[in-house]
């Protein structure tokens, strides 16, 4: 698997070794950062003469960053999704070659917006893609992109949650957790609430709790392809092996939607209770 904070390092070596892909889809649970990041790429491909991250001179990495730069379009939602008419101005927008820097650049933020019209109009950049236009589909869960976009581009994971490291207590708690889950459905539902939401303290507590989950669940996936079984911190979770691979793809699935809807003012509980109902 990916590491998953190095993505800056993986797009800087593919433009150095010429091999830079066209369009990229980052899924991140930081959008601000992972847009930062992107401009900071995009300063360094543009650049004229060296490169240098802390550049204040350049108007050009001023435009960037500054999200000026005519050839620089970043969509997002309108309203509830990404509509077909600010493609086609995408579109417009870069008939012509670029003028002010090397590339045409797009970003897509909350790729997973784009309905069936916007995404068919979008395919002509992905499917004849066009020299010195790069675009890059920013996104809180992949599996929730549509599949004729998600082909088409380089996946890349670009997480920041591992910076403050999961400490060994919720580890622990993780995977009792777990097995509540895996072996009783009604009881997990008394679980949620008379031992896990104490236990919150802030919504910070229950995305590291559901992060761990997903990082469980992708380890199991991982031994269920390879045909081997969990060692170490999950050996007591090597009960759940013996279920097929797509149930572990389905619960990551459920784990991620459900992740991403902590970033809404949602009840706790209500949140915990789904996983449970829709686990099963």
């Amino acid at each position: 698997m990916q590491d998953k904070k190095n993505v800056l390092d993986i797009l800087t070596k593919q433009y150095r070794d010429d091999k830079l892909s066209h369009a990229f889809l980052l899924e991140t649970d930081d959008f601000d950062k992972t847009l930062d990041k992107i401009l900071h790429f995009l300063k360094l491909i543009n650049c004229e003469s060296n490169y240098q991250e802390e550049c204040a001179k350049c108007n050009l990495c001023h435009l960037i960053l500054t999200k000026q730069l005519p050839n620089l379009l970043i969509i997002y939602p309108d309203g509830s999704f990404i509509k077909k008419e600010q493609i086609l101005n995408l579109k417009n927008t870069f008939k012509t070659k670029p003028l002010f820097s090397k590339y045409n650049m797009y970003i897509i933020m909350n790729a997973e917006c784009l309905n069936s019209s916007s995404a068919n109009t979008m395919l002509k950049f992905l499917e004849e893609p066009e020299e010195k236009i790069i675009g890059f589909f920013v996104t809180n869960n992949k599996e929730n992109v549509i599949d004729t976009i998600k082909s088409r581009c380089q996946i890349l994971l670009d997480y920041y949650f591992d910076e403050n490291k999961v400490d060994d207590d919720l580890n622990e708690e993780v995977i009792s957790y777990i097995k509540q889950l895996e072996s009783a459905k009604e009881e997990t539902l008394f679980y949620n609430k008379d031992v896990i939401l104490p236990k919150i303290t802030d919504k910070t507590w229950l995305v590291r709790f559901f992060l761990k989950m997903i990082e469980i669940y992708e380890n199991l996936y991982e031994k269920k392809i390879k045909g081997e079984m969990a060692a170490n911190d999950y050996e007591s979770l090597n009960f759940i092996l013996k279920k097929d691979s797509d149930y572990l793809l389905n619960k990551l699935k459920l784990l991620k939607d459900l992740l991403t809807t902590l970033d809404f003012n949602v009840n706790n509980q209500l949140v915990l209770d789904r996983l449970v109902l829709e686990s099963w």
